[in-house]
């Protein structure tokens, strides 16, 4: 089962000036039947060569992973069966290369609190136990190896 969180309003006009809107933890939520186990699961993308990120609440607001991401990950990861994690995408368009990885809250924690920076490439994402999903390339799209990955990230 796959379920897709809606968006909030303040990511269509890009503003913190609606009073009453809810923060989600993640992008997605997915359900392996056969080992029972729920995933959390905030999807990012990046033309560039890197995402950024916060540590604390609200000091950089125009980062790619915000704080209130990384605390609900966190909180979700202390519940049993539960997989929570960031699936970053990685676009080198002047290359035609694609890579999709799969990254535990434990492993992203790690690396954030390790580098001496408000960001990370894919070289420092490798350091910390990413897991490469498979894609296929379409026309357009890609399509993504679920299995493999589910039969890789099982507990």
């Amino acid at each position: 089962m796959y379920y897709k969180l809606p968006d909030p309003p303040q990511s269509f006009n890009k503003t913190d000036a609606l009073r009453f809107s809810w923060k989600n933890s993640c992008d997605n939520f997915l359900f392996d039947g056969n080992t029972r186990t729920f995933y959390a699961l905030e999807l990012k993308t990046s033309k560039t060569k890197s995402f950024s990120f916060e540590k604390e609440k609200n000091t950089y607001k125009t980062a790619n992973i915000h704080y209130h991401q990384i605390e609900g990950l966190n909180k979700l990861s202390e519940i049993n069966y539960i997989v929570s994690g960031f699936i970053f995408n990685f676009r080198y368009e002047d290359k035609d290369i694609e890579k999709t990885y799969f990254q535990e809250i434990y492993d992203f924690n790690n690396m954030i609190n390790e580098l001496d920076k408000k960001s990370f490439n894919e070289n420092n994402l490798l350091k910390y136990n990413p897991i490469l999903i498979e894609q296929t390339k379409l026309r357009i799209n890609y399509k993504y190896n679920v299995e493999k990955f589910l039969q890789e990230t099982k507990l």
